[in-house]
């Protein structure tokens, strides 16, 4: 196209269109309040809403004979309604728009997240995240945290999450309450979350902690053993969560507490390295350097008879062991070995028993 049939193309556009207005300055796309990122959420939700009206009106219409469908297809599209229903109010969300909240996250043991990795890499996610609009932007994780993780690992770029109706201070009150009652949360796990919980309620006593959580005052006291530990054996179990129990954990405070912190953080690094289990490493700290009795060693000599062994004498401690080369030398032996103990048992009776040998 020459120059002049340029120009005339642009002169026929001129008047066709309004004038475009200069660009403003960038705004954000993304709310940046609580509310705001809630309300981005709610043409999504409504979006979702208005599938569900046009699934139930075709199924309507269907069972009705108003329009022309197989049974078949009715089945379908209810199968649909199911599906579109247990997933209402969920969105797709950008993974790097999900934040983990410290307390939130529950313990799962490394195997059972290698099945969910690998159940999520080849089956459609069934229950969706629980998030909570953040007042910086984004979302915090209220439930689903080793969903989010194993997405991230395969490489996936969003997740489907509904957003919840609560506050951030009742989802961590609502997830400790939860996790406090899970039996494969650490006991260390629990202690956490106690501490995150007694910190909100600085005025409770233990009692009255007790009372409101729903467990007993003992229970709570020998969580709150972690607190007694010195705090460069909390920052190991920080990352171990599971090699101290709380049982171990009271007996390693009170030793502690008796002046020997440096042994009670050696015990739990040994635990931390598995070269020590919890009684060895209790015993660890308990006995500090003190040297250990050493056990007698065992003795053994054979007698002779002639070039042969006549038979093979073992003791260690207070149990002897003798064995002959044949039953017919033992059982000759036997007789004489009965007098010889009866007589130092005698002469036992009427006195140390080392001074008459």
């Amino acid at each position: 196209m020459s120059i002049k049939d340029r120009l005339a193309a642009k002169a026929a556009g001129i008047g066709s269109a309004p004038r475009q207005s200069r660009p403003g300055p960038e705004i954000p796309l993304r709310p940046k309040t609580a509310p705001g990122q809630l309300m981005a959420s709610l043409p999504l939700l409504a979006e979702k809403e208005r599938e569900l009206d046009v699934l139930r009106q075709r199924i309507e219409e269907l069972e009705a004979g108003a329009t022309g469908g197989s049974a078949g297809e009715i089945e379908l599209l209810k199968r649909q309604l199911a599906e579109a229903q247990q997933a209402r109010g969920a969105i797709d969300i950008a993974l790097n728009e999900l934040h983990e909240v410290p307390g939130r996250r529950r313990h799962m043991p490394p195997e059972k997240y290698a099945e969910l990795r690998e159940n999520l890499r080849h089956n459609k996610l069934i229950h969706p995240v629980v998030v909570l609009p953040r007042l910086e932007g984004g979302f915090e994780i209220l439930s689903g945290h080793h969903r989010t993780d194993a997405f991230r690992e395969l490489g996936r770029q969003a997740i489907r999450c509904v957003v919840g109706d609560t506050t951030s201070e009742e989802a961590d009150e609502g997830a400790f309450f939860a996790n406090l009652m899970q039996s494969d949360l650490t006991d260390y796990e629990k202690y956490v979350g106690l501490k995150r919980f007694q910190h909100r309620h600085a005025t409770l006593k233990q009692a009255e902690i007790a009372q409101q959580i729903g467990i007993s005052q003992s229970y709570v006291s020998l969580l709150l053993s972690y607190d007694r530990l010195p705090a460069a054996a909390r920052d190991i179990l920080d990352s171990n969560v599971g090699i101290v129990g709380a049982s171990a954990a009271a007996e390693l405070a009170s030793i502690s507490e008796l002046g020997h912190g440096d042994r009670v953080v050696e015990a739990v690094l040994q635990l931390s390295t598995q070269k020590l289990d919890q009684a060895q490493a209790v015993r660890f700290a308990r006995n500090g350097d003190r040297p250990k009795a050493t056990k007698p060693a065992a003795t053994s000599y054979k007698v002779k008879a002639g070039k042969s062994t006549w038979c093979d004498v073992r003791r260690a401690r207070n149990v002897m062991r003798i064995e002959f080369q044949s039953e017919e030398v033992a059982e000759a032996v036997q007789d004489a070995i009965r007098r010889t103990l009866e007589t130092l048992a005698d002469a036992q009776a009427k006195g140390p028993l080392d001074a008459k040998l």
